[in-house]
């Protein structure tokens, strides 16, 4: 459960910091939406038409999109769930942590075309050893700490066995 003071209903563009969005009704989708520079980026945690999960597109000026806004959520990485890869490779969803940040594989839509693309989650991290990466098939989006903390939004991302 959140507290009322933890949340409120409105478009995406309202966001402030990294902020899960939960759907309402069934027009509505499920994102995280990441500050970018100056920017806002949102990442759709939940299958959108034909474009899947993990799409992600600028939404600065976007008041379409809406739903109930939580921010100030953090990101937990399952240590489980390590991948081998050189960050080339990571499937879309996973987490990369490299150098000083941490990244989402996304399919991100610019204005001219779509592509694979990493968006930066946390930066000023710890620096990883050079040309070393670490990817998180699985992780959660998370609202406070220690004894009051709440998994709001879990990921996995791992391939199906063939």
């Amino acid at each position: 459960m959140i507290d009322p003071s933890e949340c409120f209903a409105g478009p995406i563009l309202a966001a402030h910091g990294l902020t899960l969005v939960l759907p309402r009704s069934q027009y509505e989708r499920a994102c995280l939406i990441v500050p970018k520079e100056e920017k806002l980026v949102c990442v759709c945690l939940e299958e959108f038409n034909s474009v899947g999960r993990f799409f992600a597109f600028e939404c600065d000026d976007n008041d379409n999109w809406q739903g109930l806004l939580i921010p100030a959520v953090r990101i937990e990485l399952d240590e489980t769930s390590l991948h081998s890869s050189d960050g080339w490779r990571a499937p879309r969803g996973s987490m990369a942590r490299t150098q000083g940040e941490l990244t989402l594989a996304v399919e991100f839509k610019g204005q001219f075309h779509t592509r694979n693309a990493g968006v930066t989650i946390l930066d000023g991290l710890p620096l990883c050893s050079p040309h070393q990466t670490a990817c998180f098939l699985k992780w959660q989006v998370v609202l406070g700490n220690g004894d009051g903390k709440r998994v709001l939004w879990k990921v996995d991302v791992t391939p199906a066995e063939s």
